[in-house]
């Protein structure tokens, strides 16, 4: 019965250690727990600040987008007001691709720079 006494009590010796070091383990484990649901609960608390900033952001350019397209539409009403209202020219009229009252914009950007490039030509001091 000694020998059986022993025995038991040198295995309860070795689980002694290996229970303290489970207690250790699982008080870890539930610190990486815990930090784990901090970091995740801060990363849905970053995003959804993130995603509020986002819609702002787009909300605002469209916004500008919006009265951009009314500032062109203005700036287009007022150019056909001042070309039906302005003078004709009376005689002849010059044989040249610029006319300084004929600015488009928008889609017509290419025709403002052909007439600004006929408009102005560099001189070319050296000849030919």
């Amino acid at each position: 019965m000694s020998q059986y006494a022993e025995k038991t009590q040198k295995q309860f010796a070795e689980l002694e250690p290996s229970h303290e070091r489970m207690k250790k383990l699982t008080a870890s484990m539930d610190k990486m727990v815990k930090t784990l649901q901090e970091g995740h609960a801060q990363l849905i608390k970053d995003s959804e600040e993130t995603n509020k900033s986002l819609n702002l952001f787009f909300e605002e350019q469209h916004h500008r987008k919006r009265d951009s397209d009314c500032l062109d539409q203005d700036i287009n009403k007022l150019f056909n007001v001042y070309h039906k209202l302005k003078p004709q020219p009376q005689g002849p009229v010059m044989d040249n691709p610029y006319q300084p009252d004929d600015i488009s914009f928008g889609s017509g950007l290419m025709n403002f720079s052909y007439q600004m490039a006929s408009w102005y030509t560099p001189i070319w001091p050296y000849g030919i």
